[in-house]
């Protein structure tokens, strides 16, 4: 595994093997004893403490990113989230806009999707729907050269986010390509981020809880 030095932080961060298994570990999930999974639950908890620096990791690898623009996507970001912070936004729509194009780094063509899903455990509903959404928003300045309807954002207009993510595809996002405005830098938004993803993970929308200890089989 390659791991990259980036700043103050590494990627990927890897929590300390600070405990070990002695007893059977079955090749397969079905074959886990109770103790090899208790085991295999704290190391996910520990690794859990992670994150946070692998975002920042993440946010900092976008620095290399240009694409052509005139500013990096890191520093895009930054913009974003320096206007949402100075419109008076909270923190998760602050954070939301700092990481809403981090994924840049994996893919761009399905990005929002990738960035929403990744601080979908962390942030609120509206802030997660913003970021999912913001290339809909944003195709109204490019979507008509690639045959596909500028007016897509149209298609969530009964979503009660829908003002949130038209306010900052219109104010923020797609005026945050300027060399020349003054952005906060990654360390104004370090602590914001540290207390966004060291919060306890929501767990998936459809995992149901367990009622009265019986599995529902379907």
């Amino acid at each position: 595994m390659t791991s990259v030095q980036i700043g103050t932080v590494q990627f990927p961060a890897v929590a300390p093997a600070d405990e070990t298994f002695e007893g059977e570990k079955a090749p397969w999930m079905s074959g886990f004893s109770k103790d090899y999974q208790a085991f295999l639950q704290r190391q996910v908890d520990r690794d859990v403490e992670c994150i946070p620096d692998r975002i920042l990791a993440m946010l900092a690898a976008s620095d290399r990113l240009v694409q052509g623009m005139q500013v990096t996507q890191l520093e895009h970001g930054l913009e974003t989230a320096t206007m949402a912070e100075r419109a008076g936004m909270d923190l998760d729509i602050v954070v939301a806009a700092l990481c809403h194009d981090m994924s840049k780094v994996v893919s761009t063509p399905n990005h929002a999707a990738i960035a929403a899903e990744m601080i979908k455990p962390f942030v609120s509903d509206d802030a997660y729907w913003m970021v999912k959404v913001h290339q809909d928003f944003e195709g109204i300045h490019y979507l008509a050269e690639i045959g596909v309807d500028p007016m897509i954002r149209l298609q969530h207009k009964d979503h009660p986010a829908y003002e949130l993510a038209e306010r900052f595809a219109d104010e923020w996002d797609e005026k945050a390509f300027d060399p020349d405005y003054p952005m906060q830098p990654l360390e104004h938004f370090e602590p914001m981020v540290r207390e966004v993803f060291s919060r306890k993970a929501k767990r998936p929308d459809n995992w149901t809880p367990l009622v009265a200890g019986v599995a529902n089989a379907g």
